[in-house]
């Protein structure tokens, strides 16, 4: 029989992302993560909300802005690490 090594899931408590920069995956900062936002009927995650900066202009394709916030669809984010990555 193999011994197969089961890889170490990570995993990451809200109050330990909270905050964290979000950036593109080009290297552009977009903000800081300020919410998710999650289905109630399906628990999953819709949306990361990302607070921007006040008078910084940025986009990213198909994400939604609301004053101070863009909202990025949940299935544009790529990596969780030292700080978030989105795809553009």
């Amino acid at each position: 029989m193999e011994n197969r090594q089961v890889p170490k899931r990570e995993e990451k408590l809200w109050s330990e992302i909270k905050n964290y920069q979000v950036a593109t995956n080009n290297a552009r900062i977009l903000g800081v993560l300020d919410e998710l936002i999650i289905n109630e009927k399906t628990g999953k995650i819709v949306d990361i909300a990302i607070k921007v900066e006040t008078g910084r202009n940025v986009h990213v394709k198909g994400a939604k802005r609301q004053g101070d916030v863009l909202l990025v669809p949940f299935a544009k984010v790529e990596k969780v690490g030292e700080f978030i990555i989105v795809s553009e």
